[in-house]
Formats: structure tokens, sequence, C-alpha cells
């Protein structure tokens, strides 16, 4: 049987959950997805649900959290420095032989690190970008601050449940961001199609 994205590479610059998402995705239907870090490391590493209840101690330095294991399964990873010209050098270097680059920086970022689209396409030509921002990278919400309530109530999700006479009522488990994580993999299928088209 065929595996869909075999031979696809991905590089995953993303954190947090929508990001992550969508290259897990992109990972279970056969495409190499290198996740890169920063020196410290993905911050979801260490995230644990009972201990932000305070029912519990953090996860020690050696363990990674339920979630980081399932958005990360199937991904190799590497730390690179993207703030040091090593990192970002070693970063152009590997998106030459790449296919997709998956991000969640905020808007500008990218530029700021020396890696903007245009960066990115004279290493590669014939590589995509995925960026996930909550606002998009321009226009007048672009720097705007948002949680995934409030990301739910600007979509008016937040009125469809709950009581009317209570105040609004946001969806359990982050799935705003699987959502968007699901957007995302659907919007880099389709950047991944468009560029064996036209090369």
């Amino acid at each position: 049987m065929a595996i869909p994205l075999d031979g696809v590479r991905v590089l995953d610059l993303s954190t947090q959950v929508a990001g992550p998402y969508a290259t897990k995705l992109l990972a279970d239907a056969g495409a190499d997805v290198v996740k890169i870090e920063a020196p410290t490391g993905d911050p979801l590493r260490r995230w644990k649900a009972s201990a932000q209840l305070a029912e519990s101690e953090p996860l020690p330095d050696d363990e990674d959290g339920a979630l980081f294991r399932f958005l990360n399964a199937s991904k190799r990873s590497l730390i690179l420095d993207l703030e040091t010209s090593k990192g970002r050098d070693a970063l152009l270097g590997l998106a030459a032989s790449a296919d997709l680059i998956v991000e969640s920086f905020a808007p500008g970022r990218m530029a700021e690190l020396g890696l903007s689209l245009a960066t990115l396409s004279a290493a590669n030509a014939a590589l995509s970008l995925v960026s996930i921002t909550p606002f998009g990278q321009d226009g007048p919400w672009a720097a705007r601050p948002a949680t995934e309530f409030t990301l739910q109530a600007e979509l008016g999700s937040t009125d469809a449940r709950g009581y009317p006479d209570r105040m609004p009522l946001g969806a359990g488990g982050r799935l705003g961001e699987y959502v968007s994580g699901t957007y995302a993999a659907a919007g880099a299928l389709a950047a991944l199609q468009a560029a064996r088209h036209s090369g």
C-alpha cells in the first residue's frame, strides 16, 4: 500500500498544539517531520495537566508530558538556536532539501530571525511555508494577543454553549487549536500539491 506523503520532508518550527498537531497529521500520513526546538526545548515537554491544577509535582527534566508525546510521535527532533547565525544557517541548510516548513511564531518573528519567506525561498524555491497565527501575518489584528477562549469568543461559538442567563462558555480541551491544526495540515497538503504542479 502506498504511503501518501512518503518522501515529503517537513520542518516543524511550531510549539503549543495547533502546529504540532498539523505536523502530527502529516507524519501520520508518512511525511518525514523534523521538529526544530530551541536549546531550552519545547515548553510543552514540561506540561502536565495535573501539575497545572496544583494536584501534583511538575514533570522532572528528563521526562516528557503525555500531550507532548502525543503531538510529536513519529517525528525526529533537532535542537537549533535560531537566534544565532549558526542556527539560522543550519536551518537554511535543512530548508534546501525540505518540502514544507510549519511555524507558529508571532507575526514578523521569522523575518526578525532572518528567516523571511524571501530568504527561505532563496534557499529552496519549491519550499512551502505554513504560518499559524491567531489573526494572520498582517492587518489591524495581527499583533493582537489571543487565547483559546478569546478566539472562541471572536468566532461566536461561546454563545452557542451554556445558558442564556449566564456568562459565555468556551469548549474545553483546546478544541480551537486542534481545529486550527487540522486546517493548517489541509493548507499544507494544498501547498504541497501546488508545488508539485508548478515546480
